[in-house]
């Protein structure tokens, strides 16, 4: 089972089960009004995110990602496995090596590896939510709090005309693959003196009858320093999918963040 969005260069993918359900959210249908001092703020954020991958530096770093399944839906989570990734960051473009399943050294693809996995979350979501093209509607929602940081909060929604979510249920060989676009909408959370996204949430509007019932993710970004200098990079982040009765989600972090060297070999194999 696979769910990719295509201009997020997004995707999972997790066992198939046979029975199906409907859980979607929607926003509010009336939105609140913006007052000026809000619009600006997210014309300025908007700003920030189109410009932000643009910004990072070429990097290296780990990713580790804790997958689990409740087969039931019953609260009752068994760990399925921890992948070690090392990923590059280089000319705007993200690479991924599994190099490690539970601890020990693997030749497996991130894509072999079988369960749900993703990428994304160096800014392709987030240029994706602000494209003019996607005609996303924002909501003001009011203030809050994150790691004792004060930040705007801006609802948002993707309708079914602009949507780039592309959900795949089955690997595309399969006689039983199935692919749909959905909308979908989320939150996005806003350091208010830097316009920088600080959190960001997506929730698909998964289509009736389609075999994967429920899909969101969230990420969340905070300072690290790459050849000594600070940066806004992913730190944590989220993905939940289920299909029937059955749930996977995947806890992911990003650790170890150090200059991608041009001269650096790409290679991560173990020596």
């Amino acid at each position: 089972m696979n769910a990719t969005i295509d201009s997020e260069k997004y995707s999972m993918s997790f066992p198939c089960r046979l029975a199906f359900a409907i859980l979607t959210c929607l926003l509010p249908v009336c939105a609140q009004t913006m007052e000026a001092e809000q619009q600006a703020l997210l014309e300025e954020t908007r700003t920030a995110a189109l410009n932000y991958a643009k910004s990072l530096p070429d990097f290296l770093c780990t990713q580790t990602v804790s997958r689990s399944e409740d087969i039931r839906s019953q609260n009752r989570w068994r760990l399925i496995d921890r992948l070690t990734i090392k990923l590059s960051y280089s000319g705007g473009t993200e690479d991924y090596k599994l190099t490690q399943i539970n601890g020990k050294p693997t030749n497996l693809s991130l894509m072999e590896s079988g369960g749900a996995v993703s990428t994304g979350e160096f800014g392709s979501r987030m240029a994706a939510i602000f494209d003019a093209r996607t005609h996303t509607e924002f909501r003001w929602a009011g203030w809050s709090t994150l790691r004792k940081l004060r930040v705007a909060r801006f609802a948002y929604q993707v309708d079914g005309q602009h949507t780039g979510y592309l959900l795949e249920y089955g690997a595309p060989n399969d006689r039983d693959h199935k692919s749909t676009t959905a909308p979908y909408h989320g939150e996005i959370l806003v350091d208010p003196d830097t316009h920088m996204v600080m959190r960001l949430t997506q929730t698909a509007e998964v289509p009736k009858n389609f075999p994967i019932t429920h899909n969101d993710c969230w990420v969340e970004y905070d300072y690290a320093g790459v050849a000594g200098k600070r940066y806004l990079l992913p730190s944590r982040a989220f993905t939940r999918m289920r299909s029937g009765v059955y749930t996977t989600e995947n806890n992911i972090q990003f650790v170890d963040y150090r200059k991608f060297q041009t001269e650096t070999s790409i290679s991560f194999d173990d020596k």
